[in-house]
């Protein structure tokens, strides 16, 4: 049903982390993406790209890197299996103890590796770290970049992950394959099994370009992964909610924000008067200096 590419990688040096990269018809990119990979800091990886049935050049480019470069092997499906189930067949083939994926048209920035690495060496308590990344369109051209705040609450209505990841062998082994029912989805579906049985970090660190543009598969199938994204939301977040224990605020906003986004900046606005409230005492003793002697004197306090 698919063959690897007929060099064996078996007997070659530990690795400390595993990538996939499925291709289907992703000639355009590809090379650029395998560069972006090969030129990263941190060198002791394995690179397992998954052609899923090409019939552009996709298998010819991933061929000709692999012959130059001992750490990256090539699989090439013989039946198109789609995304989940080519990940399936790439991790199975994985010898890092932490793993994670890229896509044939998005580059990462030189340090992605090292900066998820060095974390999760730090970080024991941790099973998956998230960063945050650029987008950009298919000429290159900046378009925006991401911010993520570390909360793995917001998982309970939307995904929050994106594509800079990276989790523990033993983390996957334990929540075990991707869903091949979830096509287009598949990500927050595992992110949402991860966060039910482990620890998701956030970092800030900008490792990665995410490419947008009209023959990606978010921009192909946007019709069917708006309905999976609700079907991950009914299948998740009631069973998140209780994993994170929310109180009532939370909840009552779990529940608008699955309904509808536009309920979000109301939910924003009252967090910031919540926040004003209850930090409004300290923040006027420490910018007026008036008020700030007048209590002091009150209270006898020693300065």
């Amino acid at each position: 049903m698919r063959k690897q590419a007929n060099r064996d990688i078996s007997s070659d040096s530990k690795v400390t982390v595993s990538i996939v990269l499925p291709v289907y018809n992703g000639e355009h990119f590809l090379h650029q993406s395998v560069d972006s990979i090969i030129k990263q800091s941190f060198k002791n990886y394995e690179l397992i790209i998954v052609d899923d049935c090409s019939t552009d050049n996709s298998l010819k480019i991933a061929e000709s890197f692999a012959a130059k470069d001992k750490r990256i092997s090539v699989i090439h499906n013989k039946v198109n299996q789609k995304l989940p189930e080519s990940l399936n067949i790439g991790f199975a083939k994985a010898r890092g103890k932490y793993l994670t994926w890229t896509s044939d048209d998005n580059i990462a920035k030189p340090d992605w590796l090292k900066t998820m690495v060095e974390y999760l060496d730090k970080n024991s308590s941790v099973d998956m770290v998230v960063g945050t990344m650029d987008l950009i369109n298919e000429r290159d051209e900046f378009i925006s970049a991401t911010v993520k705040k570390n909360n793995v609450r917001s998982l309970t209505y939307r995904n929050n992950v994106g594509a800079v990841f990276m989790y523990r062998k033993s983390i996957a082994d334990q929540i075990g394959k991707y869903d091949i029912g979830s096509f287009g989805v598949e990500d927050w579906d595992y992110w949402c099994r991860i966060a039910l049985n482990g620890t998701i970090g956030y970092i800030p660190d900008n490792l990665y370009s995410y490419r947008i543009h009209d023959n990606s598969l978010s921009s192909l199938y946007r019709e069917d992964i708006l309905k999976k994204m609700a079907f991950i939301q009914d299948k998740y977040s009631d069973k998140l909610v209780d994993r994170f224990n929310l109180n009532w605020w939370n909840k009552t906003k779990v529940k608008y924000l699955r309904t509808n986004r536009k309920y979000q900046p109301i939910f924003v606005l009252f967090d910031i008067y919540k926040f004003l409230l209850k930090n409004m005492t300290n923040l006027l003793l420490f910018w007026n200096r008036k008020l700030r002697r007048r209590t002091y004197a009150k209270y006898q306090i020693q300065v």
